[in-house]
């Protein structure tokens, strides 16, 4: 079943297919940096496309939306992506089996005790994977399942990456609240 789409239903369209589309460069790109250019690029060219052509008979939109982005990642990093998507799906993904106590409420822990600010620059510093899991799972509130088939990895492994992360930001980012110990008399 074919679909018209003109620039009369343009804001609609975007906002039916925005959070399709930002799940698919997130996990495409290879900066997070460039998320918020590839988005609007991406819109910017179906406008030019809609406005150039009036109307445009589709069977699935949101497909050619993502076609845009693809081509829009692709221009981006040019020769840089082609050689990293053929590698990245090559490599085998190394699974870590990770106890965590069942009562241990990490999203609120991270959320009420941590800076979120200090948290998403120290988390910009890790491999993008780590980068990607992260803004999926807490920005686009995806579920671990999910993320695992976006970025063709177990769920195994980025319930790994989220907690071993988690971690790593308790232990190297200064929690709120936290005692300064060189200005409490015993320094």
């Amino acid at each position: 079943m074919s679909t018209q789409i003109s620039l009369e239903n343009f804001e609609e369209i975007y906002n039916e297919t925005y959070n399709k589309t930002l799940k698919y460069i997130v996990c495409k790109c290879f900066n997070l940096e460039d998320v918020k250019d590839l988005i609007q690029d991406t819109y910017v060219e179906l406008y030019k496309i809609l406005k150039k052509k009036k109307y445009i008979e589709l069977d699935n939109y949101s497909n050619f939306i993502i076609g845009i982005a693809k081509k829009k990642i692709q221009k981006h990093y040019g020769i840089v992506y082609k050689i990293k998507t053929i590698s990245i799906g090559n490599q085998s993904e190394d699974t870590y089996e990770l106890t965590l106590p069942a009562d241990l409420d990490l999203e609120t822990e991270l959320i009420t005790k941590l800076n979120a600010e200090e948290v998403w620059k120290f988390i910009k510093r890790k491999d993008i994977k780590i980068v990607k899991v992260f803004y999926l799972y807490y920005c686009l509130d995806l579920k671990i399942s999910q993320i695992a088939e976006e970025l063709n990895m177990t769920e195994s492994n980025v319930k790994n990456v989220l907690y071993r992360t988690i971690k790593d930001i308790k232990k190297n980012i200064k929690m709120e609240g936290d005692i300064d110990e060189s200005k409490n008399g015993n320094g």
